[in-house]
């Protein structure tokens, strides 16, 4: 039992292990739209922010989902517009872990968050996937193609996840919505710790 802990820790270290910023081109062959769209779904640090945050609104409530999702996709633009007009994209993986813990660890907590928290989270988050997610410089037509596959792609993460939760009504349901709020903010927690140590090494 022990050692099946040991392997899974290690994989999810190497899994949450940050890599160079390669936009788009983690996906090679998958083409610019599926690039895109699955950009959100193979980086750890975006993951773990929109999961996150979708559970937060979720069970924020159903008005705190209708202000905080349309929020959270226009943040997702504006990073994607503004990433490249602004030399923020060293930072925006750590911003994405930091808002993840905070917002994981509300979650955690089994509180509901009042709407402005739950859609400031958002929209900050949102910010934060674009600027992490922007693709690199190319044709106009590609460049807008990947970004909109992004952004279709971030915002889906947090709105499915966000209806699992706003349906989570039963005992077990709020226990395991806490559940993974707990393994999100431990697992930022170890990315924030690998980020910092990293550099000592």
């Amino acid at each position: 039992m022990i050692r099946r802990c040991s392997v899974l820790s290690t994989g999810a270290l190497l899994w949450l292990a940050p890599r160079p910023a390669l936009a788009h081109g983690a996906l090679e062959g998958a083409g610019d739209f599926y690039a895109g769209l699955l950009h959100p779904v193979v980086v750890p640090a975006e993951l773990l922010a929109l999961v996150a945050t979708g559970l937060l609104i979720g069970r924020a409530g159903l008005a705190t989902c209708r202000w905080a999702i349309p929020m959270l996709a226009g943040g997702v633009a504006v990073g994607l517009a503004a990433a490249h007009a602004v030399d923020a994209l060293s930072g925006a993986t750590t911003a994405l872990i930091v808002f993840a813990l905070a917002t994981a660890a509300i979650v955690t907590t089994g509180l509901r968050a009042p709407m402005g928290i739950g859609v400031g989270l958002a929209s900050l988050t949102g910010v934060a996937v674009g600027f992490d997610a922007a693709p690199e410089p190319n044709a106009w037509f590609t460049l807008l193609l990947t970004a909109a596959a992004t952004l279709l792609g971030s915002t889906a993460i947090a709105a499915i996840l966000a209806a699992l939760a706003l349906k989570a009504e039963q005992h077990w349901q709020r226990i395991a919505v806490q559940i993974a709020g707990s393994w999100i903010t431990a697992s930022a927690l170890l990315y924030l710790a690998y980020q910092f140590m990293a550099p000592a090494r």
